[in-house]
């Protein structure tokens, strides 16, 4: 793997596969759109019940394991670089029941490149709108990952999103990051007519992430793969908040609550998305701000 690669896409991959790999607490959308169509997707993961778990698992040691070379799991190599990134270092040290502080910090992907990575990175316009941003309560283990895309246009939201998803494209990256990567399908992607209070969304797609896992569609699961699946998501929920430039007058979606200050806001068990494969698509008419 090249520096290049190596860098930018395992810091973001590598929080992305802890995430999606395990169980997860609520999968949080909220999306702020301004008047001119630009605004800000800022993605969350609570993974505050991994983060227990493995603080309970966390008197096993290397010591303690008794495979061969020759039957060593790729988990158990894949544990071993995480333990030497410094993203991980910062993610154990707040999540210590110990850390008596509050914390909360975004990071800018790009301030935080060396400037040889950054020299060589062709879409350095797109890598300056993301950022990461990590919350974790003092004296608790508890852990909510953010991914924030700032964007001037939907369409420039857009680009931000599959220039994130190109990076699953790349073998040498994601072998050591792990076989789930980033899907624009996933976000909140939508097209709007500003001046005619317009917002169209695409339907958000959750399903392809039981296939990616190696576990075949609902059709065809067996109750392990379904018990499999239920021991990952529990209880999780996937909501999103979408902030509207305006009045809401209507969401076609039915499931929608429109709040007095001009949100709209859906919310589904995570297993039931995985179930019926996506949300759909829905539309939001508003009244714009004069």
């Amino acid at each position: 793997m090249n520096q290049h690669s190596g860098f930018f896409t395992s810091l973001v991959l590598s929080l992305i596969t802890i995430i999606t790999l395990t169980g997860c607490g609520d999968i949080i959308q909220d999306l702020q759109i301004n008047p001119d169509g630009s605004g800000k997707l800022e993605t969350t993961f609570d993974v505050g019940e991994l983060m227990s778990m493995t603080k309970n698992l966390g008197g096993i040691s290397a010591d303690d394991t008794t495979f061969s070379d020759d039957t060593i799991p790729d988990t158990v190599s894949t544990k071993v670089d995480t333990l030497k990134d410094p993203m991980q270092m910062i993610i154990d040290r707040v999540t210590d029941p110990a850390y008596g502080k509050d914390f909360d910090t975004i990071m800018s992907l790009v301030s935080i490149m060396p400037d040889s990575v950054k020299a060589k990175e062709p879409n350095l316009d797109l890598a300056k709108q993301l950022s990461i941003r990590l919350v974790s309560p003092a004296n608790s283990a508890d852990l909510t990952i953010g991914l924030i895309a700032n964007f001037n246009s939907p369409q420039h939201l857009k680009e931000i999103m599959h220039y994130m998803e190109n990076m699953d494209e790349k073998p040498d990256v994601m072998a050591s990051a792990g076989p789930v990567g980033l899907q624009s399908k996933s976000f909140l992607i939508f097209d709007a007519d500003m001046k005619a209070g317009l917002l169209k969304f695409d339907s958000i797609k959750y399903g392809d992430m039981v296939s990616e896992l190696g576990m075949p569609q609902d059709s065809a699961m067996s109750s392990e793969d379904m018990g499999m699946v239920e021991m990952m998501f529990g209880n999780s929920k996937i909501k999103s908040i979408i902030h509207v430039p305006g009045e809401v007058i209507s969401c076609s979606n039915p499931d929608a609550i429109l709040t007095k200050d001009n949100k709209v806001l859906l919310e589904y068990e995570f297993l039931d998305v995985i179930h019926q494969g996506s949300i759909p698509g829905f539309t939001i008419q508003f009244k714009p701000r004069k």
